[in-house]
């Protein structure tokens, strides 16, 4: 199997990519140095997640599968990521991805692009599932923030996640968002020249680094990693490499329900609805 060299060039055409196109079965592991790095970049201790795998790293990997197949990310653009951990995956321990194109749709800003995956355990259980809706980035289309879609909160998605208590922040460097993204496969999250191609002032950081950032309070409010969680996080608008960002978070009962990194200028770069959580 071939992959698309650095510049982002790709070897298959993106025409292959149909809804209903299955990605070919990927075993693999994530190892405890692999992890510590992308954590590390985000500005988050590692330890936290003790012997278990964060979520998050494996929606970077339903985003590489595709590169894997021969096609480019070049400009892709994360929207929105699931997730339904129904067991905890161990560093190290070797699982299979599944996943395939649910549906494809024109988008103002290219075209978008919606998918499923999960990830199968030795005894053939079923210990996470992932979902992933991306734009795939037309250079040429008009570069425009997400519409608020009017003043209530039906309208507007980012509304329930406004005004919410401060409970940290994070400082955002080009050196941790170029690292987190350390092969080189999608150039806007290093290359100020090719950011600014694709419409952007700097480099942007990978949407994945807010799924880092809005886990940790959940893994630290509840004394370790979930055994089961179930979340919906959205990537409304992007994190530049040099923003510090406040993290807002609201509660339910005794456990976080809602969390929101909040750019400097006070609007939304991402969201977190956690549906359920049980450690």
């Amino acid at each position: 199997m071939v992959l698309p060299d650095p510049a982002g060039k790709a070897l298959r055409s993106e025409s292959e990519l149909t809804p209903g196109f299955e990605f070919t079965p990927w075993r693999l592991s994530v190892s405890a140095e692999t992890q510590a790095q992308k954590l590390r970049c985000c500005g988050i201790d590692p330890a936290i997640w003790g012997d278990i795998v964060d979520p998050g790293i494996y929606a970077t990997l339903t985003i590489k599968i595709v590169n894997r197949e021969g096609f480019s990310i070049n400009g892709s653009v994360h929207m929105i990521q699931t997730y339904k951990v129904h067991s905890p995956v161990r560093l190290g321990e070797e699982v299979e991805m599944r996943g395939r194109i649910t549906g494809i749709e024109p988008a103002p800003r290219g075209s978008l692009f919606m998918a499923q995956y999960e990830l199968l355990k030795g005894d053939g259980s079923v210990a996470m599932e992932l979902g992933r809706v991306s734009v795939r980035t037309d250079p040429n289309a008009e570069r425009t923030g997400p519409s608020s879609g009017g003043n209530a909160s039906q309208d507007n998605p980012d509304a329930p996640f406004m005004d919410l208590p401060v409970i940290g922040q994070k400082q955002m460097t080009p050196d941790g968002v170029a690292n987190f993204s350390d092969e080189n496969i999608n150039r806007i999250h290093d290359d100020p020249e090719i950011a600014r191609q694709f419409g952007y002032r700097a480099p942007i950081a990978a949407g994945i680094m807010g799924s880092h950032i809005m886990m940790e309070p959940l893994v630290r409010e509840g004394g370790g990693p979930p055994k089961q969680l179930e979340m919906e996080v959205r990537f409304r608008r992007p994190m530049f490499w040099d923003e510090l960002l406040a993290i807002h978070g609201q509660h339910t009962g005794d456990r976080l329900s809602r969390i929101a990194l909040i750019k400097p200028e006070g609007k939304v770069a991402c969201w977190g609805a956690v549906q359920s959580v049980s450690y």
